[in-house]
């Protein structure tokens, strides 16, 4: 269990932390970070002024076994949620390899840092503004098109209008996955939530297949058992006009924001805007061939209409899906290997394998090394390896090293 102490609260632990620890760099000021099991203080990291990380501890038994990381990223996950986008270490701290481990870096002659807290922030911000956008949007023009459908004696128009409600139900899921999905990684979740944004993606492709079939039934059976059929009101031209380009610029819009924050969920938000405006260019033609040519156009149109809309939910399933799957990233995989070997002092990487969460890809890959080389020395390497492929590849959130040895 974690704890943030400061203030008040902080001066009902002070005694104790300073029985843990007699060395404890703490000041009333300071925010405290501990660490509790079974209500006993385990481990803790004191932040001071200007976001200087002052002074870490973990229990001498309980060391080597990752609680000064989670504490780490506890801090950092603090930090981040209020806005603040980099942390500092003052350079008297002991074991600095560990610190560059969780990734502290040199910046100046008396501090390491890290920064970029804030990147998980402004992802979800910038993925429940679009959807909201997304949201309101679709709104008013599911309103207008079955209004003007009803009034205007259109079907296709009408099922158009459904398929825009159908639209703010999938705003809404991919509102809840990014909120959700980017919650950073826990004690249940060392990958992150990231998944969850393909699982709304999921959920989006079954909704427009649902839509699509209800759609489709219900046009079958009018066609069958209609005998009058009315022609549609040129005004339905109008209002299918001003549907095809709101839909075409909110479609440009999230596409460009799902591919700049790489969000699966966002991304399907888009395609089904996509499918809106491809289904609005059908009810386009088949009001004018009813105005015109036949009213049974309008009929045969909105199964059409339906038709798209399933085939681009199906087409959303089999694209998220495979992130779900883990679905290997072969061009990314050949140029990792590429890299690593790049490096000398192994004979070569092999067995590498990629899982993705959200935007994060998590890599685990085999280096092999000469028999004679040192556990140390081994373990030396591969470290080095590891941080410069988190240097290179932003988009990896970490790597694992299995080291072979040549017999």
């Amino acid at each position: 269990m974690y704890r943030i102490l400061k203030g008040k609260t902080l001066a009902k632990f002070v005694e104790e932390l300073k029985k843990m620890n007699p060395d404890i760099l703490i000041d009333s000021s300071d925010t405290v970070f501990i660490i509790l099991s079974e209500e006993k203080i385990i481990g803790y990291a004191v932040l001071g002024k200007d976001e200087i990380l002052k002074d870490i501890f973990i229990e001498e038994g309980l060391r080597y076994s990752s609680l000064g990381t989670r504490l780490v990223e506890f801090v950092k996950n603090y930090l981040s949620t209020k806005g603040i986008d980099e942390i500092y270490l003052d350079r008297y701290l002991e074991n600095t390899i560990f610190f560059k481990k969780v990734g502290f870096e040199e910046w100046s002659g008396k501090l390491y840092k890290i920064a970029g807290l804030t990147a998980r922030e402004k992802r979800k911000k910038i993925g429940i503004r679009s959807t909201l956008v997304s949201i309101v949007i679709n709104i008013i023009l599911a309103g207008i098109k079955i209004f003007f459908g009803i009034i205007g004696k259109s079907k296709a128009l009408v099922a158009d209008g459904f398929h825009s409600v159908s639209d703010i139900v999938g705003s809404v899921v991919v509102l809840v996955g990014v909120y959700l999905g980017n919650k950073p990684a826990d004690e249940e979740h060392p990958y992150g939530h990231g998944k969850l944004e393909s699982i709304s993606g999921n959920i989006i492709g079954v909704i427009l297949v649902i839509t699509a079939y209800s759609l489709i039934v219900e046009n079958v059976l009018d066609y069958f058992r209609e005998t009058v059929r009315l022609v549609p009101e040129k005004i339905t031209l109008v209002i299918v006009l001003i549907s095809i380009v709101v839909k075409y610029v909110l479609y440009r819009y999230k596409y460009d924001v799902g591919m700049r924050i790489k969000n699966d969920a966002v991304l399907a938000d888009a395609r089904e805007h996509k499918s809106d405006v491809l289904s609005s260019v059908g009810v386009l033609i088949g009001i004018l061939l009813s105005i015109y040519i036949n009213p049974i156009f309008d009929l045969l149109l909105s199964i059409g209409v339906g038709l798209i809309i399933g085939k681009e939910g199906l087409h959303i399933i089999f694209q998220t899906s495979n992130n779900l799957m883990d679905l290997q990233d072969k061009n990314l995989i050949e140029e990792v290997g590429r890299y690593v070997n790049s490096f000398g002092f192994i004979e070569n990487a092999h067995d590498i394998r990629m899982k993705t969460s959200g935007n994060m890809i998590y890599l685990t890959l085999h280096i092999r090394l000469d028999g004679k080389m040192t556990i140390y020395e081994g373990h030396e390497l591969s470290d080095d390896i590891k941080y410069s492929i988190l240097n290179k590849f932003e988009d990896v959130g970490d790597v694992t090293i299995h080291m072979d040895c040549t017999i």
